[in-house]
């Protein structure tokens, strides 16, 4: 029975420390995106004031407003500036609302949301940069679509990434499952 009792200990102590590794590891990840995603935050919202094109000079009849208000490219600049806004701003929330929660299930879903909304204002952060850009370079088209190409660059490696990880998941789902000790 003592020897029950000791190994028993043992075992709980490796998974006390195992937790404590996994929580670590854990908190490291949270910080980094909570920082990645308040430059994003910070980004979009700067961008919602800074126009591409800029604005109408003091005494003309539009003064203050924008220049380029019909230009495609510059709604679609600010549309997916405002997307990347509200989806960072909404991360931001859902990782201060985890903080205040102490079930582990709880945050770990609060938390993939925010992983998930974070990825997301990325993809809109990348489309905002691209669109922005072809609305003021829209004057030497031969270089805005160069600059747009390279842009997408960033789309592939978001699609080939998914798939990726999807088939990793998928792999990850078939092998036996493992006990940690």
């Amino acid at each position: 029975m003592e020897k029950r009792l000791k190994k028993d200990a043992e075992f709980e102590k490796a998974k006390r420390e195992l937790l404590k590794a996994h929580l670590e590891r854990y908190a490291r990840r949270t910080n980094t995106q909570i920082i990645v995603t308040a430059l994003i935050a910070t980004v979009a919202f700067t961008l919602g004031f800074t126009m591409p094109g800029g604005y109408h000079q003091s005494g003309e009849v539009n003064e203050g407003l924008v220049l380029l208000p019909k230009k495609t490219a510059f709604q679609a600049f600010v549309i997916s500036d405002a997307l990347a806004l509200v989806l960072s701003i909404s991360s931001l929330f859902l990782y201060f609302i985890s903080s205040m929660y102490e079930d582990p299930y709880q945050v770990s879903k609060l938390n993939t949301a925010s992983t998930g909304l974070n990825i997301v204002s990325i993809i809109a952060m990348m489309l905002t940069f691209v669109t922005g850009t072809y609305v003021v370079l829209s004057h030497s088209l031969a270089l805005a679509i160069t600059v747009c190409m390279i842009g997408c660059f960033f789309f592939l490696l978001v699609i080939i990434l998914t798939i990726k990880m999807i088939f990793d998941h998928k792999v990850e789902k078939s092998k036996p499952e493992r006990f940690i000790v």
